[in-house]
């Protein structure tokens, strides 16, 4: 039974782990290039199921009710859309299989997405450039907003954990800050060359987000919506910011890491949480992509797009310690 509006608010406690799953039941991956929903064993990591699911780029998880969510995104190429998806897959985690589709009606393109915790999920719609609401009681998109991203490309975003303030990275532009209580925009911050990958910390106090250009770390506080700290990421090589930057970054479940994913540069930096300066690189295989953190608070799994794999990668010595084959080129993944 899919839990309504009113019974979600009340059953669950905290957004951010919300957003953030790291359980043991299992392991659900997007497989953009191989087109396919997989599923995977948590512990050996060995592949025990999948479903066709051609142009998915992005996936949320709803614990509570077994579900994981996955937009069609379309088919990007040569620098502009040359198909355009506009619906959302609904999955059953219990039986690996698709349960239904939600139709996303004239917005284009739905990426990342962000539970409320009030009986909705948030999705960003990179092609069109809007921002909604799935009512997840009724699975249907219930509400739309302009928050003029229409030429900006916004890959991602973050909620707070008072569900209170969304901020949308752009490929294109700054990043935008959407007020859910009165449902408007309510800042920008300034970043003209723009960003991609998007974390918001445990305790909400900061969110960090990677600049395309010089590719370094952007610590946006929360409280003033303003830049407080701008940190180079190591190892990184110079490319085209419209093409192969794409760096994905991510928190840990008790937010004493963060992980970032080079994917131009091939490697994975390990941060310190609170010290995001300090920084251990990280080898991986070719384009990674993808960042799942097990329950231990030890344990991330990194996967590279481009090679078809996945490096299992223990963060308090900042070593790979595994490697497994993964699908044909995961872009994300959520342990449940």
């Amino acid at each position: 039974m899919i839990l309504s509006g009113a019974e979600l608010a009340v059953t669950q406690p905290d957004i951010w782990a919300l957003n953030n799953p790291a359980g043991t039941k299992g392991l659900v991956a997007v497989d953009k290039v191989g087109g396919a929903i997989r599923f995977y064993d948590p512990s050996s990591l060995v592949e025990i199921g999948s479903i066709a699911a051609e142009n998915h780029h992005e996936l949320a998880v709803d614990v509570f009710n077994g579900l994981a969510y996955s937009g069609d995104f379309g088919k990007f190429r040569g620098g502009q859309f040359v198909q355009s998806g506009q619906s959302i897959d609904v999955f059953d985690l219990a039986t690996r299989s698709l349960l239904r589709r939600i139709d996303t009606a004239t917005f284009k393109g739905p990426h990342a997405m962000r539970f409320d915790g009030r009986g909705g999920l948030w999705v960003i719609f990179e092609e069109t450039g809007e921002i909604g609401r799935i009512d997840l009681g009724e699975q249907e998109l219930a509400e739309v907003y302009n928050i003029g991203a229409g030429q900006r490309r916004p890959p991602t975003f973050e909620i707070t954990p008072d569900a209170g303030k969304i901020y949308v990275s752009s490929k294109l532009g700054n990043i935008i800050v959407f007020d859910t209580r009165i449902r408007s925009v309510i800042a920008e911050i300034a970043v003209p060359k723009g960003t991609e990958g998007m974390s918001i910390s445990p305790s909400g106090d900061k969110v960090v987000v990677a600049e395309n250009s010089k590719q370094h770390l952007l610590v946006i506080d929360t409280a003033s919506n303003r830049i407080v700290k701008e940190i180079p990421l190591v190892g990184s090589v110079l490319s085209n910011p419209l093409r192969s930057r794409m760096v994905k970054v991510r928190y840990s479940v008790d937010g004493r890491f963060l992980v970032s994913a080079n994917y131009a540069s091939g490697i994975v930096q390990i941060h310190d949480g609170d010290r995001l300066e300090e920084q251990v690189i990280v080898p991986v295989e070719k384009g990674p992509m993808g960042i799942a953190f097990k329950a231990d608070r030890k344990t991330a799994v990194v996967t590279s797009q481009d090679c078809g794999s996945m490096t299992v990668i223990d963060m308090p010595s900042a070593k790979a310690s595994d490697w497994r084959k993964a699908g044909e080129g995961i872009e994300s993944l959520m342990f449940y």
